[in-house]
């Protein structure tokens, strides 16, 4: 739709983006794991280091298990994310395994702290990023025993083997229910978009109609009847083939509308004898008009407009249709045309000497100037304003973006 080109292309911008919504989703539940699993296994790590900082050399197998559980939680948002979090959890596995090592230095409630924390909060972070598989209580049981097993057997020795079962039990299930509630929202959120994208599509359709209506009463205005103007006036001042040639124009611009031509396709128009495309000088379209008419215009300014065709096509339609009011209303069979651009914008100043009008005076139900004139500059992001006073001539200001 050429006339509701901003609002259709932000609606283009906003449904490519709800179409990524499901990548978004396993994303998210990613990143959150990541974060999860980092700032549990740092704590974990930490927990061990500040109060055995003398021994740190007893422990580092177990430190570096934890190094690698926090550099495969750093990749799990990567592209092979399955295959990173497997290896997480291997790594896991292996860093509660070093406790059992002998000369591990797993002999107070340091090191039983470090384990509940590594097992209970660290590993079972790994579950947020699959909290939108329906397999996700079968991952979490089976991946949960070996974890239970090793949490046990290394604070066994100290007495503590229940709490840790406990503790370890609660955080599986903690991060489960994360995982699960994080999918739930995602999805809850994707529900609302999808009704959010299908009210963006009935607004781009309600839209681009009213632009169609629009645009078909601006082109009914400005062609047919015009004709039918001159035809009520018995053609005087018109050759009779230019009124042939106009009124077979007019009837087959009137199918294109009936079968959506106009609007889709976007093909010039025959105004008088002027075939009237944006990509020619402006002046070169309407003179053809104003020979048929014998109507006298005095251009002023530049010979050639830059400007992107739309904005081009707008303001030559909107000069014809200003040209147009002054032959039929002002009493004159001249007018001026005064055309300048700068680096922003293209302007054209129409100028007759006639009657003019009382804007406040005109019925409601012309479309001459709102529409044909204004609504079409508006179109494309331009501005009009009309100067008129009755018995001091009418000037028309139009100005289009280049």
């Amino acid at each position: 739709m050429t006339y509701s080109s901003g609002v259709a292309d932000g609606l283009d911008t906003a449904t490519e983006g709800l179409a990524q919504l499901p990548a978004d989703r396993l994303r998210l539940g990613h990143i959150c794991a990541q974060g999860f699993g980092i700032v549990f296994a740092l704590s974990a790590a930490l927990n061990l280091l500040v109060p055995e900082l003398a021994r740190i050399a007893s422990f580092g197998p177990a430190l570096a298990g934890m190094a690698a559980v926090i550099t495969g939680f750093a990749l799990l948002p990567g592209r092979h994310s399955v295959l990173t979090a497997i290896v997480t959890y291997c790594a896991g596995l292996g860093a509660l395994a070093t406790f059992l090592l002998p000369g591990s230095g797993a002999d107070n409630a340091s090191t039983v702290a470090t384990v509940t924390a590594l097992a209970s909060w660290a590993i079972p972070s790994l579950l947020v990023a699959f909290g939108h598989r329906r397999s996700l209580p079968v991952i979490a049981v089976a991946s949960l025993i070996p974890v239970l097993v090793l949490g046990v057997v290394v604070s066994a020795p100290f007495g503590r083997e229940v709490f840790v079962a406990i503790a370890i039990v609660g955080g599986w299930l903690a991060m489960s229910f994360a995982g699960l509630w994080l999918a739930r929202s995602s999805r809850r959120a994707e529900a609302g978009l999808d009704r959010l994208r299908q009210g963006y599509a009935a607004e781009r359709r309600s839209t681009e109609t009213e632009a169609e209506l629009r645009y078909g009463a601006r082109v009914l205005h400005d062609t047919v009847l015009a004709t039918l103007t001159v035809v009520a006036h018995s053609g005087v001042g018109v050759l009779p083939s230019s009124l042939r040639a106009q009124a077979a124009a007019d009837a087959l611009m009137l199918a294109q509308l009936r079968t959506g031509g106009i609007i889709g396709g976007r093909p010039s128009h025959a105004t008088g004898n002027a075939e009237v495309t944006a990509n020619r000088e402006l002046h070169s379209t309407i003179d053809a008009w104003s020979f048929a008419h014998d109507f006298d215009i005095a251009w002023h300014g530049d010979d050639h407009v830059d400007a992107a065709p739309a904005e081009l096509d707008a303001l030559v339609r909107a000069v014809w249709a200003s040209l147009e009011n002054v032959r039929l209303h002002s009493g004159e069979c001249r007018a001026e045309v005064t055309i300048s651009q700068d680096a922003r914008l293209v302007r054209a100043v129409v100028t007759d000497t006639g009657v003019g009008f009382d804007r406040d005076l005109i019925p409601r139900g012309r479309l001459g100037v709102a529409e044909s004139i204004e609504a079409r500059i508006a179109s494309v992001g331009g501005s009009a304003r009309v100067f008129s006073s009755p018995g001091h001539g009418t000037t028309v200001l139009l100005e289009v973006p280049r």
